[in-house]
């Protein structure tokens, strides 16, 4: 009975055990976190290209006193690993195109 209790009280490598079973899930988990914040990195810069490309509208604007201008972009997140849905964001831009010269004509036109 001793010889029995002893086997099973030994710990020679339970920790290799719990290392093959729990390194995976670490390793997984971090690669997971890792697309994630890529994804989330490449809807900030798609945000900023969009804010960038309104501002370019908006200096080359000559028609009407006011226009709007939108657009939409969609950023998607490469499926595959863990992942099996289609993660993705949808960007709307949307800002007020103001000819200053035209404005300012017609406030002078008031007076």
């Amino acid at each position: 009975m001793m010889r029995i209790i002893r086997l099973l009280s030994n710990k020679r490598g339970s920790q290799m055990v719990e290392a093959a079973m729990s390194l995976p899930l670490i390793i997984i988990t971090a690669m997971l976190l890792i697309r994630m914040f890529v994804f989330y990195l490449d809807i900030l810069t798609t945000g900023i290209r969009e804010h960038r490309e309104a501002l370019d509208a908006q200096d080359a604007y000559r028609g009407a006193m006011i226009r709007t201008y939108e657009t939409e972009h969609e950023v998607v997140m490469l499926r595959g690993g863990v992942l099996r849905r289609n993660v993705s964001k949808e960007i709307d831009v949307k800002a007020y195109l103001i000819n200053e010269d035209f404005l300012v004509r017609s406030g002078e036109a008031i007076e």
